[in-house]
């Protein structure tokens, strides 16, 4: 998804309308414009593909929250669900001028999605996710890491995920410090300049990738 074709294709106020409040707080933090309308026009478009998915306008979709390491509703990956309970399994990244956006219809089956830039003279030298990766392939190491703790909802650590070996079709199983189960990984087609990949807690499950147009 092109963000500047999303921030063009509806008016600030509707899209600002859509956003709870902890969506309005986050974006009156952005200091910068730019950064404003690309946080409006990516959460809009997220909050549209959600209520798609769930059966219900934009505005209607709920977010609450787990933490996998303490088990804590107050903070962690937030689950959309809608008014009369429905819910599914949904992670959301952008970088640069793309958002990609991950979607599984249950949300038993945790998924996690990554995009990042591809930038020249990276040193990953202090990035422990990353082994001898050198520009495009040291950015799809690290998105596959990304992807992975955003579906686990433990985060980057010191520790990174660790690959098993393992294949199903075209995920990779690995294993994520912090979660107790076996987690698959895959890269999907990103724009010329970017690396991207969406991880799930099931090789058997429908995930659904909704980004730029190919």
């Amino acid at each position: 998804m092109p963000i500047a074709a999303a921030a063009s294709a509806v008016p600030y106020e509707e899209a600002y309308a859509v956003l709870d409040s902890v969506e309005r707080e986050r974006l009156a933090r952005l200091r910068r414009a730019g950064d404003r309308l690309r946080y409006l026009a990516v959460h809009h478009v997220y909050r549209g593909v959600l209520g798609q998915r769930l059966g219900v306008a934009p505005a209607d979709v709920g977010f609450r929250r787990y933490c996998a390491r303490c088990g804590d509703e107050g903070h962690g990956k937030p689950v959309p669900f809608a008014p009369d309970g429905a819910s599914l399994s949904a992670s959301l990244s952008h970088s640069g001028a793309y958002a990609l956006i991950a979607v599984c219809d249950s949300s038993a089956v945790p998924v996690g999605v990554d995009i990042e830039r591809v930038r020249p003279h990276m040193d990953w030298s202090r990035i422990p996710c990353v082994e001898g990766g050198r520009n495009t392939h040291g950015f799809e190491q690290w998105t596959r890491a990304e992807a992975l703790v955003k579906a686990a909802g433990t985060g980057l650590s010191r520790h990174p995920p660790r690959y098993t070996g393992h294949v199903f079709g075209t995920w990779r199983a690995a294993r994520v410090p912090g979660s107790g189960h076996e987690w698959f990984v895959r890269s999907v087609r990103s724009p010329e300049g970017y690396a991207a990949s969406v991880a799930s807690g099931s090789a058997d499950a429908r995930v659904t990738v909704v980004g730029w147009r190919p």
